[in-house]
């Protein structure tokens, strides 16, 4: 089987505003056989994370994946701080697009 676009598989991919100096994203699965096609593939890591936005891992300040939601919590520091200028995002809600296509093998 071919891979599979991230948003394909999760019900919910976004992005949000985490303060000033941070961005957090949301992978959110309503079945629990998702989520743990997603955890179990290793496709998202903080090293991928890292790649797919051009980031160094260090930048990855969270990563925890949460059970009992069927969910992966990821937090960037923020390439520039919001409302600074060249920062085009104020709410960070429009950051999770390479999130989203990232590829999961299937089984």
């Amino acid at each position: 089987m071919s891979p599979r676009p991230l948003r394909e598989i999760a019900d919910i991919v976004r992005s949000k505003n985490a303060g000033p100096y941070r961005i957090t994203f949301d992978i959110l699965c309503k079945e629990k056989s998702n989520f743990e096609l997603i955890r179990s593939s290793g496709a998202i890591t903080p090293q991928s994370v890292a790649k797919a936005y051009g980031l160094s891992v260090t930048d990855i300040s969270s990563f925890f994946e949460i059970d009992m939601a069927n969910a992966i919590k990821i937090t960037i520091k923020r390439p520039r701080a919001q409302g600074s200028g060249g920062e085009g995002d104020m709410y960070g809600c429009q950051q999770h697009v390479p999130l989203m296509n990232m590829l999961i093998p299937l089984r």
